[in-house]
This record gives structure tokens, C-alpha cells and sequence, in this order.
């Protein structure tokens, strides 16, 4: 399943009635749900909680998982495309017991290979995880790895840490970028964590990257069903690729020289994904930059041959030319249409906008709904939206936490 960062979509109501209210009406031709709970009445707050969809049970449908006070919630998506009630499933990872989004990274990951999310957090003393229970519920909270964590010198604002699966096995990685380069520790079926080392001397703060202009994620560039690092450096777009053989990553690529900070791409202004939008199979490039949205095309490996098309300007929509912005406008790459390639969901003035992505080419934009817009009163720094499959029709669908509601608007 899907998940979208955008901390990876009705007839509206006025911006005045939603300040009220915190909830859409219901348009005809999208199933919603709203439901009082997880929302900014409740006490929610995006810098102090954090909300994530993940499939934590198993049954292909997203459930909300939310950090907050007390503890972990969690409300279990329904195959009508509402959600159960929240229930305090795990009384750790909250602000009552010391976590806090400035020093700490939660999130949500199958690390032991059994197609249930687990909970995983970077404390002071390094990596937590709860592992799913397959009710909803999870284990008792285990240190697993000393490491990662802020005890260890890991902060937020210079080195970011994500899972992925490096080498195939089904099992979510550790994979942290840190003052010297990329650290990793490989998640197991037995639960446990192995080789937990230095695997390149690049892409970490000591050669110059930094969070507020260098992006860095994790995905599969070539096709071989493991996770690559992307590095939106100053020149460009870097690539490393995994290698399982030798457990470790190829040294940087400059493969596109574009999306970098010389070429004019910011981080508070410019978003950039990585995904399959194409349908080829390895991820593609996205950037949100001036003019619209920018694409570089993966391609078939052949030697001597580049690996991605050239740059091109695929939709003249999306941009700060266009008027979006990073503070106002979420963007992201979900699937929309349920034919595996992702498309672009932008969270516009006037609603839900998106175009659909093919064989190298997109298709749109259109307003698909005129819900979860700035203008119907969604501020991102309030009231977050969320991409995922929440009724289990292999289609993305949108999760608003509102004023007074969690919102649902099934694609």
C-alpha cells in the first residue's frame, strides 16, 4: 500500500463555515465519511502529533495511526471506506512519555516480512519498534537497535532516517543519513536487526548536504525490486544503487542534471517525488518547480545509454508560476485510478486536482473534487491530508484531520 508523507484526495463549503464546523458537506459523487475524532478540536496538532496511514492489520485497507499524549492510537480502516473507533493501542512513542517531533522520528514500516506495518521510533537511546499484532494492536515497545537514535548524535534537522527494503527479503531497512555518510541496519523475520554499519562515505553532512536544501529518499531506480538512494544534490539528481551481493551501495551518479539547487530547485518551494509514473517499472523523477511539473523519464538499462530521458515539462499546472505553494498546496504521487502507475494529486485553492500518469506521458490536470482546498479553509499547518487506500479498491484515496472531524473522500 501507498503511503503519502504529506505531513505518500465533494461540494465545498466556505472557508467561514469550515472554521466553524471543520467539516465538508458531501458531494454526490464521492463516498465520505466524517467522523469527531483525531482532529484539531481534539487537541491535535501537527507540530506535536503525528498522523500516518499504514496497513496495520494485514487486510490491503490503510489504517490511521496517530501519535499523541497519551500514546499510539489507531483506527482500523472498513471496507465501506470509514474508519472504527480510535483505540489507545500502545501507551508509548507519545508526548506524555518524552517524544517530541523536534527530537524525535516516528513512523510506521514492516520490519519482519509479515505484510503488517510495525511501529518504529528513533528515541535518545536509538531504534524502538512495536511489531504488529495483526488486531490492531501491537507488542510492548523493544530497543532493537543503539543506534540512530539521539543519544548517538541523530538530529532532525541534519540527518534524516528512513526504511526501506534494500535487499529483496521483504523486510523494511534502517537506512539513516548521517554526519559522515549512510548508515544501515537490516530489518529480519525473526525480528531482530543485522549489520548495522557504514555502507558509503557520501550524501551526509560532512560533504556539504543539508536538510533545508538537499532532499535525499529511498526508491527503486533500476528495476531490481531493492531501494536505491536519491540524492537531489547542488548539481543535480545523484543516484546510488544497492547492491544485495555486497551489501552495500555504488558511489554517486550525477544521472540527471536537473532538480538540484543550482538549477534553481528550494525546498520551501520546489517539491520533488520519485515513483513510477510512467509504468516501465523503475521509478521515475517528479519536481514541482516554476513553470509546472518537470519529469525525467526512466528508460531501459543499456550500457553506454543514460537511464533517463531528458527533462521535459510534462503538465503546465502544479508550480509557483500557477500559484501553488509549499505552505498552501500539498503535492504528492499517489494512484489514483488503481492501474499501478502513480499520478499527481495536488491539494489546490479550489480543491483536489490531478493528472494520470502513463507511458511517459501525463494525462490532465482536472479538478476531481472541490473539497480539501485553502479556499474551503485546509491550512497544512493545521489540519494535514493524507493519501491511501482506505476502502482496499487498490485506488488512493484522501484523509483530512479537520477542525472537528477526520474527513474521508474515497477516489
Amino acid at each position: 500500500m501507498k503511503r503519502s508523507p504529506m505531513t505518500r484526495l465533494l461540494t465545498g463549503v466556505s472557508a467561514a463555515a469550515l472554521a466553524g464546523t471543520g467539516i465538508a458537506v458531501a458531494g454526490p459523487a464521492h463516498a465520505v465519511s466524517t467522523q469527531g475524532f483525531l482532529s484539531y478540536s481534539d487537541g491535535w496538532r501537527v507540530g506535536q502529533h503525528v498522523r500516518e496511514l499504514a496497513d496495520v492489520d494485514g487486510d490491503g485497507r490503510a489504517d490511521v495511526v496517530a501519535f499523541g499524549d497519551p500514546g499510539v492510537f489507531v483506527a482500523r480502516g472498513q471496507a465501506n471506506g470509514t474508519f472504527a473507533a480510535p483505540v489507545l493501542t500502545v501507551r508509548d512513542f507519545g508526548t506524555a512519555q518524552g517524544w517530541s517531533n523536534a527530537r524525535h522520528v516516528r513512523t510506521l514500516a514492516d520490519v519482519d516480512g509479515d505484510r503488517r506495518d510495525d511501529i518504529v521510533g528513533f528515541g535518545n537511546a536509538g531504534v524502538y519498534v512495536a511489531y504488529s499484532q495483526g488486531d490492531g494492536g501491537f507488542t510492548a515497545p523493544q530497543l532493537k537497535i543503539r543506534d540512530f537514535g539521539w543519544n548517538q548524535g541523530w538530529r532532525v534537522d541534519q540527518h534524516p532516517r528512513e526504511l526501506a527494503d534494500l535487499n529483496g527479503n521483504g523486510t523494511a531497512d534502517v537506512v539513516g543519513f548521517g554526519y559522515s555518510g549512510v548508515t544501515v541496519s537490516h530489518g529480519r523475520a525473526d525480528r531482530t536487526f543485522s549489520g548495522t554499519g557504514k555502507r558509503i562515505d557520501s550524501y551526509g553532512w560532512d560533504r556539504g548536504w543539508r536538510v533545508d536544501r538537499h532532499p535525499r529518499t529511498l526508491a527503486d531506480m533500476d528495476g531490481n525490486g531493492t531501494a536505491d538512494i536519491v540524492g537531489f544534490g547542488d548539481a543535480g539528481t545523484y543516484v546510488s544503487y544497492f547492491s544485495a551481493l555486497g551489501d552495500t551501495f555504488t558511489q554517486p551518479a550525477l544521472e540527471i542534471r536537473d532538480f538540484g539547487y543550482a538549477q534553481g530547485w528550494r525546498v520551501d518551494q520546489h517539491p520533488r517525488a520519485v515513483g513510477n509514473v510512467n509504468g516501465h517499472g523503475p521509478a521515475d523523477v517528479v519536481g514541482f518547480g516554476g513553470r509546472g511539473v518537470l519529469a525525467a523519464y526512466s528508460r531501459p538499462f543499456a550500457p553506454g545509454e543514460p537511464k533517463y530521458l531528458p527533462v521535459t515539462l510534462e503538465i503546465a499546472d502544479f508550480g509557483t508560476a500557477q500559484g501553488w505553494r509549499t505552505d498552501r498546496h500539498p503535492r504528492d504521487l499517489a494512484d489514483l485510478n488503481g492501474d499501478g502507475i502513480l499520478d499527481v494529486a495536488g491539494f489546490g485553492n479550489a480543491g483536489v486536482h490531478a493528472a494520470y500518469g502513463d507511458d511517459d506521458f501525463f494525462v490532465g490536470p482536472e479538478l476531481t473534487s472541490t473539497a480539501f482546498g485553502w479556499s474551503a479553509g485546509w491550512d497544512p499547518a493545521r489540519y494535514p491530508r493524507l493519501l491511501g487506500d482506505v476502502d482496499g479498491d487498490g485506488r488512493d484515496d484522501v484523509v483530512g484531520f479537520g477542525y472537528s472531524a477526520t474527513q474521508v473522500g474515497l477516489s
